[in-house]
């Protein structure tokens, strides 16, 4: 695996991979907690959740490595030493954040799959479930592509709920002749698209960032899940659907 310090060169810069993500930490969103639903909840509950969306966007923005407890802490008017109540340590935190973000990207996608339909089609609405939930919590680009870039011995195994979604339908698919996919390989088209979509999120706005004057045009998550649904779509080999 290559070192996460590897540097490449965007518009004449020197990055790292972690300044790289870093340059785009001031757009990367959380998950964004209603004053209303907190209040409902039991104190000891509503902390918890309070540090978990300040641990994701430290996470996403500056990596496990550099992030502090007290960071975390600060950025909801605790001391860092009072995070220790809720998680033994940081790792524990971290494990924490992953498991939400994974939870919250698998339910969308059971969601979205559940409706009865040919495979192709739930294929498809996989896709768009997970573009969306992507892009309205840009975290979950960030946080994933930190480990991919990294040693952690766990991202496959976080991943592998997903994967076997996509796998069960693409299979079916293909025996039953509704998809005609471009490559027989579910994993091929896994990471085709997850690729796609976690650089576009994750990446891709950073990128721009260095060629454009003035902020970036309004539609943007809209264009990303049209995108990925007909990239998807030519993959397994589907027709776009006619309009009207």
């Amino acid at each position: 695996m290559a070192p996460c310090g590897r540097p490449w060169e965007v518009s004449g810069r020197v990055l790292t991979s972690d300044s790289f993500l870093a340059s785009h930490s001031k757009s990367i969103r959380g998950p964004t907690l209603s004053t209303a639903s907190l209040t409902r909840l039991p104190k000891a509950e509503r902390t918890r959740r309070q540090i978990l969306a300040s641990a994701e966007r430290r996470f996403a923005a500056a990596g496990f490595e550099k992030t502090r407890l007290d960071d975390v802490a600060d950025d909801i008017g605790m001391v860092g030493s009072a995070i220790l109540y809720h998680f033994p340590d940081k790792r524990a935190l971290y494990g924490a954040v992953r498991d939400d973000l994974t939870a919250a990207l698998l339910g969308a996608i059971e969601e979205a799959i559940a409706k009865p339909a040919p495979p192709r089609e739930r294929l498809v609405e996989l896709v768009r479930a997970a573009t969306r939930t992507i892009a309205a919590r840009p975290t979950i680009a960030a946080i994933v592509l930190r480990e991919a870039m990294s040693d952690q011995p766990d991202i496959g195994a976080r991943s592998e709920p997903i994967l076997d979604r996509v796998v069960e339908l693409f299979e079916e698919g293909a025996r039953s002749g509704g998809i005609r996919p471009v490559h027989a390989d579910p994993y091929l088209f896994f990471t085709s698209i997850a690729g796609a979509i976690l650089y576009t999120v994750a990446v891709l706005p950073a990128v721009l960032d260095e060629r454009r004057d003035g902020p970036p045009a309004d539609g943007s998550a809209h264009r990303l899940e049209r995108e990925a649904v007909a990239i998807a779509r030519r993959l397994l080999g589907l027709r776009e659907p006619q309009p009207g």
